[in-house]
């Protein structure tokens, strides 16, 4: 299985520009026979939407943009991340969702379960909280899919009361994805590296990890995508600062062998 990191630079609102380089990233990956293309956290509408998710029209454009974008998972899987309706009555009315399309269609959705509040975040404000945890198969390989903070709660003392890749690793996924929005500190980049091989030497499972690359207002992200296999080791790294496209291949449910990095040829991706 052939799997590509798109990291990428997204505007806030912008759903057109948003839109066109994450079709872009997809067509090019498809050239290159990848199975599964992978995107950053809230990557149709941009990180973090703050205010603008109390507007439906903000939240139906995001809808339209995966529509879209759906109509190009034909040969591969696309996993993006945006904005979900919640059905329910009972709590906050969105959720932080990644949705994986294959075949024209929304095969399943994920929803962010630690929703942070503290420094630059805001989440709990917006979101509910996800309340069930599936894996998503895809042709032969068992998934768990995370959303950025859900695979910081580890340690003696977790902010949190549910680690979501603790209710996955019982469905037995063969491989772990995360995708974020991670910002920028001066040390971020190496606690990324250390939460990431943490995750998979407590599941046992290789990571692929896809975070955003750019800035929002007082906000940077360095992007510094990350794949690791199941024994800890480092398979790759995206650039810092840069917008790319690296493909991987997953063999035996253990090997990750580095296939490319480039920049997808004709798409609208410089910061």
């Amino acid at each position: 299985m052939k799997i590509f990191l798109a990291q990428q630079n997204y505007h806030i609102g912008n759903f057109e520009s948003n839109t066109q380089k994450i079709i872009c990233a997809v067509d090019e990956a498809k050239k290159q026979g990848g199975d599964i293309i992978v995107f950053s956290e809230l990557s149709v509408c941009g990180y973090p939407p703050r205010d603008f998710l109390e507007f439906d029209d903000f939240i139906g454009k995001s809808r339209q943009a995966i529509d879209e974008i759906k109509q190009h998972a034909d040969t591969i899987a696309v996993i993006v991340g945006g904005p979900e309706r919640n059905p329910n009555n009972e709590g906050k009315d969105l959720f932080n969702a990644a949705f994986f399309l294959y075949n024209g269609e929304i095969k399943a959705v994920a929803h962010k379960t630690c929703l942070p509040t503290y420094d630059v975040f805001d989440e709990y404000r917006y979101f509910e909280p996800a309340y069930e945890w599936n894996i998503i198969e895809h042709k032969g390989k068992r998934i768990a899919l995370t959303i950025c903070e859900d695979i910081w709660n580890l340690g003696d003392n977790p902010l949190y009361r549910i680690c979501p890749m603790d209710k996955l690793i019982d469905q037995q996924p063969d491989l772990m994805i995360n995708i974020s929005a991670s910002p920028f500190d001066y040390t971020h980049n190496e606690d990324r590296k250390a939460i990431v091989k943490a995750n998979v030497v407590k599941y046992k499972l290789p990571m692929f990890y896809c975070n955003a690359v750019g800035s929002q207002t007082e906000i940077v992200f360095d992007g510094a995508s990350l794949v690791f296999d199941k024994n800890a080791n480092l398979c790759g790294q995206l650039p810092t600062f840069e917008s790319g496209l690296q493909g991987f291949v997953l063999k035996m449910m253990a090997l990750l062998m580095e296939v490319s990095w480039n920049r997808p040829i004709g798409c609208p991706i410089k910061n």
